[in-house]
């Protein structure tokens, strides 16, 4: 016969165990139901390095939840309407190129750079306009140029827009220097193709499924990162996971772009993106629409704080002298030489700085303020050099013909 204190202490574990079971599972159907892990939109592509999921659908989100997105990509792969291919009479369809800032996720779509622009310029035209976006996280000037070839030219834009963010395309076109989407050149300097990253989740069976441990595993290795390394040592997480900022003389990799005197892989790098723009341009001309260039601001480049902020964060940093207009001012150069309308966001940026936060403080992405303010350059921008007008004169001319 048990002993009454041996049933109440099994009763009572029991109860303890039904108690945890019932608060894990209510932390799962939270974290699900307020939408605090992001949802996976990629997969891996053997010639552009990576590519929207058709179709996908779900939250874009941060640790630091300044935004909380319902995202939906369509059935081309792109996060943006659904369009026809051919492009439609009389309509000026403009394809917009570029990486996350255009990709947008941190925004509604309707409040995305594309939508406004759209917008703007149907306003001016009175007549149909269609922004057409592509954009992919991850992507330099290597996969936009491969993705253009293989499938932008199909939508027959009447003019191609170019995001280029000095912040990480220059980096991301290097094969050494980008540590996910490696480009891959010839011995001649030609782009082959752009190799897939490694992907990978948080863990395997119920784990890999459980959004509570994919979330509180997040915050440990963004929030407390001493006790991400004590649980690695213990061997409670993957070592793997701890992915620290990759540094040269320790900088973060990223920053050097900015440096008045950087790293002779650097040159490299800005070759093979002077390389990967000329081919660009050449292909767009060739295909009888126009190119412009439209150079993406970044946040430490609007805002001296935020600057200070990441020199604190790294001492070594405090030793290097640093240029944070150079890399605009190389793209600058490189349009002129090239013949390329360039336009900069940077002045509307700063003079609207005081005013209303135009990047997210953590995740240094435009604001749904900052989407609004570019749209309403570019859209400038392209009216007063009259890229309307000569649009609509060629497309007057190819139907005569």
């Amino acid at each position: 016969m048990q002993h009454p204190i041996g049933r109440r202490v099994l009763a009572g574990s029991m109860l303890a165990g039904f108690g945890i079971v019932l608060a894990l599972l209510a932390l799962e159907a939270g974290v699900r139901m307020l939408h605090l892990v992001p949802s996976r939109f990629w997969q891996p592509d053997e010639v552009l390095g990576t590519k929207l999921i058709p179709g996908a659908r779900g939250w874009w989100t941060q640790e630091e939840l300044e935004f909380r997105v319902p995202v939906q990509i369509n059935a081309d792969g792109r996060r943006d309407l659904e369009r026809p291919l051919q492009k439609p009479p009389g309509t000026f369809r403009v394809l917009l190129l570029g990486d996350s800032f255009v990709e947008a996720m941190h925004v509604p779509l309707e409040q995305t750079f594309a939508r406004h622009l759209e917008a703007a310029l149907a306003g001016v035209r009175g007549a149909p306009v269609e922004v057409t976006s592509m954009g992919v996280s991850g992507y330099g000037t290597a996969s936009e140029y491969l993705w253009y070839r293989a499938h932008g030219r199909a939508y027959q834009p009447d003019l191609v827009i170019l995001a280029f963010y000095p912040g990480n395309d220059v980096r991301n076109n290097s094969p050494t220097l980008e540590p996910a989407l490696r480009p891959e050149y010839d011995d001649a300097g030609t782009l082959q193709r752009v190799r897939p990253g490694k992907t990978g989740g948080g863990g395997r069976g119920w784990l890999g499924w459980s959004a509570a441990y994919t979330f509180l595993r997040k915050l440990i290795l963004t929030r407390q990162p001493a006790l991400a390394e004590r649980l690695a040592d213990l061997g409670l997480l993957k070592r793997a996971a701890l992915r620290p900022i990759p540094l040269i003389d320790g900088v973060p990799v990223d920053y050097w772009i900015y440096a008045a005197d950087a790293p002779p892989e650097w040159r490299t790098a800005w070759q093979h993106t002077e390389r990967l723009l000329t081919a660009l341009r050449d292909a767009v001309t060739a295909d009888g629409a126009r190119f412009l260039v439209l150079i993406v601001t970044a946040r430490e480049q609007i805002y001296p704080g935020d600057w200070q902020r990441v020199l604190q964060t790294y001492p070594p940093m405090q030793r290097v002298g640093w240029d944070m207009d150079g890399p605009e001012r190389h793209v600058l150069r490189w349009c002129q030489a090239a013949s390329v309308p360039c336009l900069q966001l940077s002045p509307a940026f700063v003079a609207r700085r005081d005013t209303e936060r135009l990047h997210f403080n953590h995740d240094g992405h435009w604001t749904p303020a900052g989407h609004a303010l570019a749209a309403q350059t570019a859209a400038g921008f392209l009216v007063q050099h009259g890229f309307l007008a000569r649009s609509d004169a060629l497309t007057l001319r190819k139907t005569a013909r």
